[in-house]
């Protein structure tokens, strides 16, 4: 008999498919630096790292609920290269987005995948959007 995992393994590959996307995006951005914004490459590497660990978290949880972990990313909108102040706000955009993703599946988590997001992923993502938000700051005319 083939045992549907529980629901809260869904709401975690939506999650996870952020994260993966995520990941990809802040690649994409640090391979894509120049001028001013190179000063700020060890901010995008720490993005990066932090969604790794949350990739690597949500995999975790979701196979131990019995699923099975996504492994194609989602979209994160029409984020295209950091060069500029516009596409630092798609960036921050896009983790805004992805804490309100964070927020949304909490009611569907529980036990220690809800203590998990709430304590350690959430933070994380409030952390990236700070850290955009200085590089958006730093960027800005003077």
């Amino acid at each position: 008999m083939n045992q549907q995992p529980p629901p809260s393994a869904d709401s975690l590959n939506a999650l996870l498919r952020v994260e993966l996307a995520a990941v990809l995006a802040c690649q994409n951005a640090r391979h894509s630096l120049n001028g001013r914004l190179q000063d700020h490459s060890e901010r995008l590497l720490g993005l990066a790292a932090g969604h790794q660990r949350n990739v690597a978290a949500l995999q975790s949880c979701i196979r131990a609920l019995g699923g099975v972990a996504a492994s194609e990313p989602g979209t994160w909108g029409s984020f295209a290269l950091l060069r500029d102040e516009l596409s630092v706000q798609q960036l921050l955009e896009a983790e805004q987005r992805g804490l309100a993703e964070y927020e949304a599946a909490l009611p569907s988590l529980d036990g220690e995948v809800r203590q998990l997001v709430e304590q350690e992923l959430m933070p994380r993502q409030r952390r990236h959007v700070a850290t955009l938000s200085r590089i958006l700051s730093d960027l800005a005319p003077t």
